[in-house]
């Protein structure tokens, strides 16, 4: 991620976080009557307490827990080897309750872009076993796909130009809750 970029706008501040969150919890129900063999599944960083936030709700509209999990696919990226070298190389899971195998599989992202991370994302999953279903749940979907990749639920579309990206910050990571699309680059 560049550090070096200016806010443009704000596209969810904290209350409209939540009720995209709401919705996508909504459609996601619609999705799955039953929430038998449901895992929700956060891609590191901020997929992560997204998907906590996604599992809470779901936990209430079925009345049971669902089970949540978080995986930091690093390692299964196409370009891992040109970024910058990182000591641990093997797969990250940073809590996985239960197999994957015959399990529908909610994936949840902050922001989709090329869908490379997705794509890694899944081939971690799938070398844990074979998921009856993987379910893509991103916040943000900002377009330029590199990969023929395409979320099943999404809070916010929105255009992006090269030079601009789509910053999500939420708590407890960051000290609020919010999404700005920023313009980056060295003249900025």
């Amino acid at each position: 991620m560049n550090d070096n970029y200016k806010r443009i706008r704000l596209l969810l501040d904290a209350k409209s976080m939540e009720w995209a969150l709401d919705e996508m919890a909504a459609k996601l129900a619609k999705m799955h009557p039953s929430p038998e063999n449901l895992v929700v599944m956060g891609m590191a960083s901020r997929g992560i307490p997204l998907a906590e936030k996604l599992a809470a709700r779901l936990s209430e509209k079925y009345g049971q827990k669902i089970p949540l999990g978080s995986i930091d696919a690093t390692f299964y990226r196409d370009d891992f080897h040109y970024r910058k070298r990182i000591q641990n190389t093997e797969m990250r899971i940073k809590a996985m309750p239960t197999s994957v195998e015959d399990k529908e599989i909610i994936l949840v992202d902050d922001v989709l872009y090329t869908g490379r991370s997705v794509r890694a994302a899944m081939q971690s999953i799938l070398d844990l076993g074979r998921p009856a279903a993987i379910r893509l749940c991103v916040l943000v979907d900002r377009g330029h796909r590199e990969l023929p990749i395409a979320p099943d639920c999404v809070g916010l579309a929105t255009e992006t130009a090269v030079n601009q990206e789509v910053r999500v910050s939420i708590e407890p990571m960051d000290s609020e809750n919010s999404v700005y699309l920023v313009e980056v680059g060295d003249t900025v």
